[in-house]
């Protein structure tokens, strides 16, 4: 293994380290045993069956914004709108539950994800195309346009949608044929699991083995050198942020068909904005986000039992997370600085 490889492998292991440490020391602070209170969220993450189940169940969410993201980062497109994203492809998903009658499971599934992908995609490829056509700042796009997905989630939901028996903003369920079978007895966790992992398999694919894959590397790294060698790099925006959108949408398809079963005004928990941490967690390498996602997920199922077995309350947990990443990024910062240097001095 290559020093590069190796240090993009210790300096998040040494990130999350220092983050518990911290952490430690804050709940030292407050009264409580640290190695109680870590003990508890351990127990509770992965204590029994149903525990794994429910933080596997937090995972598949999070792994797919999570992928979409780093997608995007990659080629140095700042894709803000992973929660946009999700929210489009839920509705994806609703329109073919709600709308295309009681289809067969063979049927219903790979048309659910095939809809929630194309939706989460197109919103990602609209900000995709007006940073193509029109330089727009991808930042300030998909963050708004986070804001216009959630207010289409709102009204079809609490209006046209709405299940005509509940005066309560969520849709009807899904019919059977397009719900996501639980996987391990006695849990939740449902095939969307099989979904999160074939992503992390096809995206490893598609950024060391593709074409695309190594082009959007080269963007990343310098994308007027790219242009200049005659790649497309409008195109390669584009292209990057459908696919990114698309991942997102799958997150969205997989929590409301495997958990809810319909579309909730409210459903996703914020997984938008956590896929960007994980993504940088995960050093925009595929196999990294899935484990900086199960490592998140980890953490939200475990703090749970962190607040009702010790007493420490749950935004420890969005401490750590902030700990990690912003040790993550000051470790990024610092290598970049000494390359520099090292550079400066070599010529």
């Amino acid at each position: 293994m290559t020093s590069s490889r190796l240090s993009s492998v210790l300096i998040p292991m040494l990130a999350i380290l220092c983050a518990f440490a911290a952490g430690a020391l804050l709940i030292a602070l407050a009264g409580k045993s640290p190695v109680v209170a870590y003990e508890a969220l351990i127990r509770s993450a992965f204590g029994n069956r149903n525990n794994w189940g429910e933080t596997l169940v937090k995972t598949t969410p999070l792994l797919l914004a999570g992928l979409g993201t780093a997608l995007a980062f990659r080629a140095r497109i700042f894709n803000i709108g992973a929660e946009g994203q999700i929210q489009m492809g839920a509705l994806g998903a609703a329109f073919v539950g709600l709308f295309l009658g009681n289809l067969p499971a063979f049927v219903g599934i790979p048309l659910i994800l095939v809809a929630g992908f194309a939706m989460g995609g197109l919103w990602g490829g609209i900000a995709g195309l007006l940073k193509k056509q029109f330089r727009a700042n991808e930042i300030i796009v998909t963050l708004m346009m986070n804001y216009v997905a959630l207010a289409i989630t709102s009204y079809l939901v609490g209006g046209p949608w709405r299940d005509p028996a509940s005066t309560e903003p969520y849709t009807a369920r899904f019919s059977p044929g397009t719900i996501l079978p639980v996987v391990l007895p006695g849990t939740r966790l449902h095939a969307g699991i099989f979904v999160a992992l074939l992503a992390v398999a096809a995206a490893w694919w598609l950024v060391h083995h593709t074409v695309y894959g190594y082009q959007s590397t080269v963007v990343g790294a310098n994308e007027e050198a790219a242009r200049y060698s005659g790649m497309n790099t409008g195109l390669l925006i584009v292209l990057t942020m459908f696919l990114s959108g698309g991942l997102a949408g799958l997150a969205g398809v997989v929590e409301v068909a495997g958990l809810q079963h319909r579309v909730l005004q409210n459903f996703s928990a914020d997984y938008g904005y956590t896929a960007i941490a994980i993504a940088m967690l995960g050093r925009v390498e595929p196999l990294g986000v899935a484990v900086a996602a199960f490592l998140f997920a980890a953490l939200v199922i475990g703090s749970n039992g962190m607040q009702d077995l010790v007493g420490v309350p749950v935004s420890i947990v969005f401490i750590l997370e902030g700990l990690v990443l912003l040790l993550v990024l000051a470790s990024g910062y610092f290598r970049r600085q000494r390359r520099l240097e090292r550079e400066g001095e070599g010529c």
